[in-house]
């Protein structure tokens, strides 16, 4: 009965798209299918049910007006004004990619996301390690990859994204949006194109195996990259330099007379 339910919801709102949404990438297969949702839970986890039910074509877009639990990096949560902002996943089906390798999709999206938005507010946007969006040391976005493995290889591929875009109050003092930067609203569905668009030459530059230029790209866009800052490990703090990502996404810091490599969730950033 729930796979029935779910179906049903789908297939409304799919009908819904033709008549609400306008987002039409110029892209071969990114986004040709889109789900909206006015709101929903969470758009990863509903996309996680989706795959579970259906069979899909890669490169479905899922995105919502507002989320009610969306979800971000290390657990947290990611709190949006409904109907201001970018909050959506994208499914993917990247069975080319080794499992041991999956930081490398990160690589691509981020690039394409800095693609996008840099043109709009300037080289102060830089990526934070591993997906963090900044603008200077304010936090603009994030991306949230949850991947689901067969055989050693990635069979599905789930990124979550969420941009502020034209909210321009927030209760965490260290974010911002891009009204906040430029003093101006923003097209969300010009921004969810470019981003497609964008994303659609990364995605085949990593297909056909061309991941050290998107990674050469990656870390010149790195905040931080061949700077001094500071770090904090459980409650020790500490400065380095960050000097690359390693193949399999750690973070390469030059600690004065050695290189240390940390895992996602071992150091964190500190801001004045």
């Amino acid at each position: 009965m729930l796979c029935l339910f779910l179906k049903f919801f789908i297939n409304l709102h799919f009908n819904n798209y033709k008549r609400l949404n306008k987002i039409q990438p110029k892209t071969k297969y990114l986004g040709k299918n889109i789900i909206f949702l006015p709101t929903c839970h969470s758009t990863n986890d509903f996309s996680a049910d989706f795959i579970q039910n259906n069979d899909i074509n890669e490169g479905i877009l899922v995105y919502t007006d507002f989320q009610t639990n969306g979800k971000g990096q290390r657990g947290n949560i990611w709190v949006s004004n409904a109907g201001e902002n970018i909050m959506a996943s994208l499914i993917l089906k990247p069975e080319f990619l080794n499992a041991q390798f999956q930081f490398n999709l990160n690589v691509a999206f981020s690039v394409a996301l800095h693609q996008t938005f840099e043109p709009l507010i300037g080289n102060a946007f830089k990526i934070k390690w591993p997906n963090d969006l900044y603008y200077n040391d304010q936090k603009i976005g994030g991306v949230l990859i949850e991947n689901t493995i067969s055989n050693k290889h990635l069979a599905f591929a789930i990124i979550g994204f969420g941009i502020n875009i034209n909210q321009v109050n927030f209760e965490n003092l260290n974010a911002t949006s891009l009204k906040n930067i430029r003093g101006k609203d923003f097209r969300l569905v010009d921004l969810y194109e470019s981003i497609l668009e964008n994303f659609e030459i990364c995605y085949d530059e990593l297909k056909n195996g061309y991941f050290e230029n998107l990674k050469e790209s990656y870390l010149s866009m790195l905040l931080g990259y061949k700077e001094m800052r500071s770090f904090k490990k459980v409650d020790v703090f500490f400065q380095g330099k960050i000097v690359g990502v390693s193949e399999f996404g750690k973070l390469q810091i030059f600690m004065g007379s050695h290189t240390e490599e940390f895992d996602f969730k071992e150091i964190s950033f500190v801001f004045k």
